[in-house]
């Protein structure tokens, strides 16, 4: 891997790959692996560093479970693929197949879940009912009050800073190249069609471009002219010393989300609660009346769990435009929150943090990703706007991408990620959490 100061002056960096991957977070890094499987050329531009943000900072969690049905077929497939990533990276990523338990005492979610049930069993997932019998042998010990739980055995776990680091171990140094502290400027067209990429580190001449920048793809998007309704959200999440084996199974109560990592120690969030980070750039995401009328829905269904604190958005909107959201603050207060929950559902335990970390998610007005094909010739690849759910789904993104890339189209029907939905009013109404 080079650094920007490595390809200034320089003429041996490729000055053509097949295709250019702008983002070495996991969707980035999963569709640079699968195009290099096919034989193409790979050049990879990351501003930070690989995994930077929230793929080395996510729950770890690989969830079938509460999968809006558009993308429940996607997932799936992600599903089996990180079962065979280990062999395929050669690397222990930690997986842990130990299902995903979903507990929660609101009479409307449980109705919810219930009727998601019936369409998943559908699909031909695993996903139950969950007897307090078989809540008992899943999580040991589990003190907590609950109207319904669901339960996923296939569903698992893995840990995101080694899925990371294997991902770019294994990128083969014949087909990849990769540089760090390298920001995209601009696509830049020609003749109606992709020329290449506009770096600070000067140009890289490719017929193929894949935005997997996150909220960053927004800005190389408008000057294609489209426009990206993309928000972002902070969260905090901690990690407990070390304790004796709680559960394997990946664990979420509306009040906290939890799970036990290979080592011993839990990693735990307050439930999925987040703040909405108000900018400049996330206010012009929203450009017409329609997209916002899309994105009241979203706030309005998840309003127990996206929070917006004046003070925080006063001092976002104070902040420069185009800054990096890669570090959120850690919010003390929700770890507090977190391991009290945690102390009422284990009682005799002790939770002690050993360590925090605050990121932040890019989200769309219906929770669902940005999977298209777009600009001229079609050669503009979004891969964008995951909503949470980037980690889990990324090795069939990957696979998705480079379908698009070699083929022009997937075995998944992409139409409910069209980038175009927004603009033309066919998005629909979130149906699931961030």
């Amino acid at each position: 891997m080079r650094g920007v100061q490595a390809l200034q002056g320089t003429d041996r960096l490729w000055r053509r790959p097949d295709v250019v991957v702008v983002g070495a977070g996991i969707v980035g890094l999963a569709s640079a692996y699968e195009l290099a499987e096919r034989g193409l050329s790979v050049c990879v531009l990351e501003a930070a560093e690989p995994g930077a943000g929230q793929s080395s900072r996510n729950w770890g969690f690989i969830r079938q479970q509460g999968r809006a049905v558009e993308e429940l077929p996607v997932m799936m497939e992600a599903n089996r693929m990180w079962q065979e990533l280990p062999g395929r990276l050669g690397a222990d990523l930690e997986w842990v197949q130990g299902g995903n338990l979903r507990l929660t005492d609101q009479p409307e979610r449980a109705e919810e879940y219930l009727g998601w049930i019936e369409t998943a069993t559908g699909y031909g997932l695993d996903s139950r009912v969950a007897t307090a019998r078989e809540v008992s042998e899943i999580v040991p010990g589990f003190a907590g009050s609950y109207e319904l739980a669901i339960f996923t055995p296939s569903d698992g776990q893995v840990n995101p800073v080694k899925a990371v680091a294997a991902y770019v171990t294994a990128l083969p140094a014949s087909q990849v190249e990769m540089y760090s502290g390298c920001r995209a400027r601009e696509i830049v067209t020609s003749g109606g069609a992709v020329a290449g990429l506009q770096t600070d580190a000067g140009f890289f001449a490719a017929s193929a471009v894949v935005l997997a920048a996150g909220a960053g793809s927004g800005a190389l998007l408008r000057r294609l002219g489209y426009h990206v309704p993309v928000h972002l959200v902070a969260q905090t999440v901690s990690l407990t010393e070390k304790m004796p084996r709680l559960t394997d199974a990946c664990v979420w109560t509306g009040r906290v989300g939890f799970r036990q990592t290979a080592s011993g120690q839990v990693l735990v969030s307050a439930g999925g609660r987040g703040e909405m980070v108000i900018d400049p750039s996330a206010l012009g995401a929203f450009v017409s009346p329609r997209q916002l009328r899309q994105a009241l829905p979203m706030y309005w269904k998840n309003r127990e769990y996206l929070k917006i604190r004046p003070r925080a958005a006063l001092g976002g909107l104070a902040t420069a435009v185009g800054r990096d959201h890669l570090d959120g603050p850690v919010r003390h207060a929700a770890i507090a929150e977190a391991l009290m929950a945690m102390g009422e559902y284990f009682p005799g335990r002790t939770w002690r943090t050993v360590t925090a970390w605050g990121g932040t998610i890019d989200g769309t007005p219906d929770a669902l990703p940005l999977l298209d094909s777009v600009g001229p010739g079609g050669n503009v690849v979004v891969a964008t706007g995951m909503s949470g759910h980037g980690f889990g789904v990324a090795p069939a993104v990957g696979r998705i991408v480079a379908d698009l890339v070699t083929t022009g189209k997937s075995s998944h029907n992409l139409s409910p990620f069209r980038l175009g939905r927004f603009a033309d009013g066919t998005a629909k109404p979130p149906q699931h959490l961030l």
